[in-house]
């Protein structure tokens, strides 16, 4: 009977099916078209939201197959018949992975090998995509056909269900911290929302097709949307680390220490990152809004600088804090404070701003003693002026991660072509305005975690100051989105300055011989250290 009522589907919704095709189809050729460089900008403009149309494309099919035979429907002919509601809604689900998520999948193969990426890869990013289709999609898709009865009824359903989502995602930031969370290891919140919305989707269907309880099974998945969110806004730091190391498993054998250095002197323990993966349609006033919430937060944070010695670390090496937890407990034993950094109110008044305690430290080439450093942790500045002059024992936890650099490979600055390890199909130019080089990748893999480059003159063996970017992602899959089964990611190297305040080595009259020299960096071992002072002021 599945089989039976899943050609009848078809028979009648092909064409529907066929449009979501031909979209996804659309969307691939456009990545071909538009190239390395995304250009001409105006044709990205214009299309830059046409995957929206593909997830459209998939709730309404979704919301369609279910109301070939509506469970929430009294009327329905289906119900009179002898029809296994199990098999019904078998069916459906068949339809959507066939008809829907299968070419879509087949679509993302052919376009990742035109690009000549690998055929073992490419099934695989194109099936995690059509995975991910699937749960966040296709799946609600259906439910929303399951407890409705009528394509206005799940629009009106749907878009009430979307306002609601909305408020409770900025309700959540504005009362919750969500800045705290760390970033590289969000991934963790999505797969536990995901795992929600699918058990959450797959229980209502059950329901629904069982009970027909309408009511009842809207209000389970309101439920599931709630428990959704609530996974990924809701987990704590602690326990974001505590999943990544059970996953990772800690190092104990670690030659690692970090110590406090009394007698230190103030030091640079982040790099400078003028060469970054962004986005180009980054707009001023997004930056604008960006700096404005750096500069309150410097406001209303104060900085404890702490010099560290490090030692045991491997030449080349990133050392990389996922977190770093403060604890500050007064003489008499009581805990005066508590956290992974600080957070302040928008100056807005909407929403929750945070400030995490960091600290990334990249190893010199040659490293033949100990590095000095320094650990900056931020404290609430009420805090802080209420326990600044007080003797205070200091406790803080590390959990870091050390990355091992990987072989150099090079690309020619101007109008070159090649393959890159870890960052995929890559091309650069000089940009418009001359001072420059722009490299641009397709990937379907995502970049990686951390990279240093630098411009590289062959002929005279010159090279400008080497650029850092550290971005951890510690997700099984890199993938960022499922938009697309290709992404671009852009990296600018300086090589001019158009004031002329500073003069590069390699510089505009050795461009057209000069190369990029990148390397990349992977994570190779976990594990956390604990740092205590028994006696400090912090004030000194």
């Amino acid at each position: 009977m599945i089989w039976h009522i899943f050609k009848k589907d078809v028979e009648l919704l092909w064409p529907l099916a066929l449009s979501v095709a031909i979209l996804q189809a659309l969307c691939g050729a456009l990545t071909l078209f538009l190239g390395y460089f995304d250009h001409p900008a105006q044709l990205a403009g214009l299309t830059r939201n046409l995957p929206l149309l593909v997830y459209l494309g998939i709730g309404l099919v979704g919301i369609a197959v279910v109301h070939q035979e509506p469970p929430s429907s009294v009327r329905a002919d289906w119900l009179v018949r002898p029809i296994s509601r199990r098999d019904l809604v078998l069916s459906k689900i068949l339809f959507m992975v066939l008809m829907v998520n299968a070419p879509i999948m087949l679509i993302d193969v052919a376009q990742q090998l035109a690009l000549h990426f690998t055929l073992p890869v490419s099934i695989g990013v194109a099936a995690s995509r059509s995975l991910g289709l699937m749960v966040v999609f296709s799946l609600p898709a259906l439910v929303l056909g399951a407890v409705t009865r009528s394509l206005i009824d799940a629009l009106v359903f749907g878009l009430a269900s979307a306002i609601a989502f909305v408020l409770l995602v900025a309700a959540a930031f504005t009362v919750l911290s969500p800045g705290q969370l760390a970033v590289h290891m969000t991934w963790i919140g999505y797969a536990c929302a995901g795992l929600v919305m699918t058990l959450g989707g797959a229980a209502t269907l059950a329901f629904q097709y069982s009970t027909r309880r309408t009511l009842l099974a809207r209000c389970m998945v309101l439920a599931a949307v709630l428990a959704a969110v609530s996974a990924f806004l809701g987990l704590p730091r602690e326990s974001l680390i505590a999943i990544q190391g059970r996953m990772w498993g800690h190092s104990t054998d670690s030659e690692i220490t970090l110590r406090f250095d009394p007698s230190g002197q103030s030091a640079v323990t982040e790099p400078g990152s003028p060469g970054l993966y962004s986005s180009p349609y980054v707009t001023a006033e997004t930056k604008a809004a960006a700096a404005a919430e750096y500069q309150q937060g410097r406001e209303e944070i104060e900085q404890i600088r702490l010099p560290l010695r490090l030692s045991g670390t491997h030449a080349n090496d990133i050392l990389f804090a996922d977190g770093v937890g403060v604890r500050i407990v007064a003489m008499s034993g009581a805990v005066l404070y508590q956290g992974w950094g600080a957070c302040f109110r928008l100056s807005n008044g909407v929403g929750v701003g945070c400030s995490a305690n960091t600290l990334e430290i990249w190893a010199a080439p040659h490293v033949n003693s100990d590095i000095r450093t320094e650990q900056r942790l931020k404290l609430p500045l009420a805090v802080y002026g209420r326990i600044k002059t007080q003797p205070v024992r200091l406790e803080i936890t590390y959990h870091l991660t050390r990355f091992a650099r990987q072989p150099s490979q090079a690309i020619g600055a101007m109008d070159s072509v090649r393959p890159l390890r870890e960052m995929g199909s890559c091309a650069t130019r000089i940009d418009n305005d001359g001072d420059e080089v722009e490299l641009w990748c397709l990937t379907n893999v995502g970049v990686p975690s951390c990279a240093a480059l630098f411009l590289e003159d062959p002929q005279t063996n010159t090279r400008n100051p080497e650029l850092h970017l550290c971005n951890p992602n510690y997700a099984p899959f890199h993938r960022s989105g499922i938009e697309d089964a290709v992404g671009r990611s852009r990296l600018t190297i300086p090589f001019r300055d158009p004031s002329g305040l500073a003069q590069y080595p390699v510089g505009s009259a050795a461009i057209a011989r000069a190369r990029i020299v990148l390397a990349a960096y992977d994570p190779v071992e976990h594990f956390h250290r604990t740092l205590v002072i028994p006696n400090i002021q912090l004030m000194q």
